[in-house]
């Protein structure tokens, strides 16, 4: 089957789930560089629903329980348990993002955004508690899940916790708006989250088992990449508005935190290798969206050079160490 933007843009749930990853991955891609504005963004919304509790997973506990490698269950357990964290933050903290939303139709927009990480949440829960046997209550899933975090992983939530306790402070204040849009937005879900999904839609359709998990998976990056081109409209416009320090000094402090999460030093050359590509194509998720937000290209690679130092730091291995002794 050939490619073409209306198998992602229109396709529904069962068509999403029959995507090629690569074709996934370029409608994704396609959305952000299309630069839509919040009222496109809204009716494409109202095009591309999907219910989670429609995924049937029946097929899902078979293949986790009787054919996945242990090593498998591991990864993929490690996905599911910090996508429910970020999930279920993103839902938690779009309340002051919403209450200090400057603009009517971003307004009416990012409602929508709040039904989403509703959606993601309940289908993220589901894994958890169907293929990973963790409790039916949320609150507890929660508390197993934020255990399991790396130290990276921890700071950028952290981090973006304190931005978004500032905001709430001062609803009024655009320029603490724009800097929760930028690590809500740009970091968290345009790095991090779509960065993720990609990895592991492609690892299931490698597989390939465990229709379920991919079908939500899809349409959960579909969602994503809504959610993120709107930030990205809504950063522009701020530059463009005088507010570039305000979001430039939160991309200089941030970008770094989020180069590392889920980069590790390998413990033998293989997984050093492994470590090593998983760096290089974040980072190169992040140069992407530096230069969908037209920033000036010296300050991109001022961010870019920061990144590499971070993960260079989070690279070094005790093979490499034990190779120089």
């Amino acid at each position: 089957m050939r490619w073409t933007t209306l198998l992602f843009d229109e396709a529904d749930l069962d068509g999403l789930s029959r995507l090629s990853s690569e074709a996934l991955l370029g409608g994704a891609g396609d959305t952000l560089e299309r630069r839509f504005d919040p009222r496109e963004l809204y009716r494409r919304w109202e095009r591309q629903q999907w219910i989670a509790s429609d995924i049937d997973l029946e097929r899902d506990r078979h293949h986790w329980n009787s054919l996945l490698s242990p090593g498998t269950r591991d990864s993929l357990s490690a996905f599911v348990t910090s996508f429910l964290i970020g999930e279920y933050t993103g839902l938690d903290l779009m309340s002051p993002v919403l209450a200090a939303c400057p603009d009517e139709e971003y307004l009416v927009y990012l409602a929508t955004q709040a039904a989403d990480e509703a959606r993601h949440t309940v289908f993220v829960s589901r894994l958890a508690e169907e293929l990973l046997g963790l409790d039916e209550g949320l609150r507890n899933q929660l508390i197993t899940s934020w255990s399991t975090l790396s130290p990276a992983n921890r700071a950028v939530h952290t981090l973006e916790n304190t931005i978004l306790r500032e905001l709430n402070a001062s609803p009024h204040d655009y320029a603490l708006w724009l800097r929760a849009v930028t690590f809500f937005h740009l970091i968290t879900e345009g790095v991090l989250a779509l960065h993720g999904q990609r990895g592991l839609v492609r690892s299931l359709q490698r597989i390939p088992l465990l229709p379920g998990m991919r079908a939500g998976f899809t349409a959960m990056t579909r969602d994503e990449s809504r959610h993120v081109s709107f930030g990205l409209h809504a950063l522009r416009r701020g530059a463009k508005e005088g507010y570039a320090d305000a979001i430039n000094e939160l991309i200089e402090t941030g970008m770094p935190l989020a180069a590392v999460v889920g980069i590790s030093p390998g413990t033998t050359p293989q997984r050093a290798a492994a470590a090593a590509a998983s760096a290089s194509d974040l980072l190169a998720t992040i140069a992407v969206r530096l230069r969908q937000l037209d920033l000036p290209q010296d300050f991109a690679e001022h961010v870019l050079d920061a990144c590499r130092a971070a993960q260079d730091a989070a690279l070094r291995t005790p093979v490499a160490a034990a190779q120089n002794r």
